[in-house]
């Protein structure tokens, strides 16, 4: 089958990008769809001009297929895109075959806004979701079947480690904007007093204290966010977000790069961490755990060292890009073989 390639990540018509070189077989080909607009995801909500822009991306991505054969789908990555095909579709009452990779919401909502997501979402034969508990809460907002859902773990990119922990300066990191939880872990640092680098949004950070021994980094590039990740003698990732995932991209990341991580236990990192193996998970709001965690790590190198390495070997096996690729193929082969039955 043919798949269009909806994502806002997306802005060359190259077919060998996403996951598309890592779907074995030869059953399915792709054509991503340009975004014609720069993705910014450092926002807490859309708004309207970016509506608009992914309004327009989805018309287009539609277009795209009804010009092509019977024998096509659309892929479509975030929720913003889902929603704008799915209207397309639904409005249009054609049988394509639409899957919604990365379906995570930074937060779900009622009014009309909940309305407008139910009706055109409706259109949406399969979710891809990357937290279990996220099944259950989608699925009762949208009032869609859990069937239509399933569970594949967030990938990234396995990439090769070029910078050593700094000994001679050593720091806690904590990086990210979304649904971050720095009230208590300014609160924490300013009891241990290590030396710590924050790398967040200003907004993350609004009308909160920053204890002295903490730096704060705004519009860090990806490369020197890295460089940090790598650098740091503990990684920790504090979320405050019950209902949906958050902090998966920063935790996956900081596992890769072989630093021993601590994370906030939440819907967005559970199914990720093997506590006490892979990295540390600490219960949500809780001021001694985190310390506690925290300073362990920090004065036990051996400690850091295995979980480090045995965080790295998760990622490798687990959520690499083949890992997804994998999975993405059976997704695409059931899609194929459900739409083949009824037409």
């Amino acid at each position: 089958m043919h798949w269009f390639l909806s994502a806002p990540f997306i802005e060359k018509p190259d077919a060998d990008t996403w996951l598309a070189p890592f779907v074995p077989g030869t059953r399915h080909t792709f054509q991503p769809v340009p975004a014609p607009y720069q993705h910014d995801r450092s926002r807490r909500q859309t708004n309207t001009s970016q509506w608009k822009d992914y309004y327009s991306h989805g018309a287009a991505t539609w277009s795209a297929s009804r010009q092509y054969s019977n024998n096509t789908g659309i892929i479509t990555v975030f929720p913003q895109l889902a929603l704008t095909v799915g209207l397309h579709k639904r409005l249009a009452r054609r049988a394509t075959p639409l899957l919604a990779w990365t379906f995570n919401l930074g937060s779900t909502y009622g009014g009309a806004k909940k309305i407008l997501a139910r009706f055109a979402l409706q259109s949406v034969d399969r979710f891809i979701v990357h937290s279990r508990r996220e099944i259950t809460s989608y699925s009762d907002w949208l009032d869609i079947s859990p069937d239509r859902f399933r569970f594949v773990p967030l990938q990234r990119p396995v990439e090769p480690i070029n910078f050593a922990e700094d000994e001679a300066r050593p720091f806690v990191l904590s990086m990210g904007s979304a649904r971050r939880d720095y009230r208590l872990f300014f609160e924490v640092m300013a009891d241990l007093a290590y030396p710590t680098v924050v790398v967040a949004g200003a907004q993350a950070l609004e009308g909160l204290h920053i204890p002295s021994n903490v730096t704060v980094h705004h519009n860090l590039n990806i490369t020197q966010c890295h460089e940090l990740a790598q650098k740091a003698r503990i990684n920790v990732v504090p979320i405050d977000n019950s209902t949906t995932a958050s902090g998966q991209v920063t935790l996956i990341e900081s596992m890769m790069y072989a630093r021993p991580t601590i994370a906030t236990q939440s819907i967005g990192t559970e199914d990720y961490v093997e506590d006490g193996k892979t990295a540390l998970l600490v219960p949500a709001g809780d001021h001694d755990s985190m310390k506690l965690a925290i300073r362990s790590l920090w004065e036990d190198q051996q400690r850091r060292k295995d979980l480090g390495l045995a965080g790295r070997k998760y990622v490798e096996d687990y959520l690499s890009d083949a890992a997804a690729g994998r999975e993405l193929a059976l997704v695409l082969d059931e899609l194929e073989d459900r739409y083949q039955h009824v037409r």
